[in-house]
């Protein structure tokens, strides 16, 4: 069976994901701060607006620009993102719940979350933390479960910290949505606008695989030969 992806508008990550982000499964882009996650999340639903798909779009940490939308794709491609901001965590897992009726409403063509896991680390303790991390596998199970039934791209983004069990960088949260996530692409800062993204984990592509890209007020491009890392 042939896999459906929708392209990101950006051609290196469209060459990376072999053809762009998967239909029916989550993506997960994830790093560190200024790595990219936000840009990454506007440039494809910025695509998709302007094939004019529909884009359910949850934010969590008031980083979407329509500003920013409008210099990648246009004030009418702008009417096809439905945008809902949440405020905590049981907003976020309210939101979530509601979009499976959204999805089929609206005929969502794509799901972006940025970022998944910003509200929970807030709420997450030493003393709460299965209970917490219980309801983030259910958003997930949520989310996982729209992407199959509907035949749509779920994007999330994840933050990282420095793990000292482990050598180099560990998502917030864990192996939950390392589980939840069939697609893991790590984004890196290099020098300037450039950015480096590489595959850890797909069900379907190598893994360590890796592209440069641009950040432009056009949107992310082919990397110039000056961005070094």
């Amino acid at each position: 069976m042939e896999v459906e992806r929708v392209s990101t508008g950006c051609e290196p990550l469209d060459t990376l994901l072999n053809g762009g982000v998967e239909k029916g499964v989550i993506s997960n882009f994830y790093g560190e701060s200024g790595s990219g996650k936000t840009n990454v999340c506007i440039q494809v639903a910025a695509q998709v607006a302007m094939d004019g798909g529909k884009v359910a779009y949850v934010d969590s940490e008031a980083s979407f620009s329509p500003e920013r939308f409008i210099q990648i794709a246009s004030e009418e491609a702008l009417d096809n993102i439905f945008l809902k901001d949440v405020t905590d965590f049981e907003q976020q897992d309210e939101t979530i719940e509601g979009l499976e009726n959204l999805v089929e409403e609206k005929e969502i063509d794509l799901i972006v979350v940025d970022s998944l896991v910003s509200l929970y680390r807030l709420k997450v303790n030493g003393e709460n933390a299965q209970e917490v991390n219980q309801e983030l596998s259910q958003q997930l199970s949520t989310l996982s479960g729209i992407a199959r039934n509907h035949n749509i791209p779920v994007m999330i983004t994840n933050q990282v910290y420095t793990s000292f069990d482990e050598e180099g960088l560990e998502l917030v949260g864990r192996d939950v949505p390392k589980y939840w996530s069939k697609c893991l692409v790590k984004l890196s800062q290099g020098d300037k606008n450039v950015r480096k993204a590489r595959i850890s984990k797909h069900r379907s592509l190598p893994e360590g695989k890796e592209v440069r890209f641009e950040i432009t007020d056009e949107g992310l491009v082919e990397a110039s030969e000056g961005g070094l890392f």
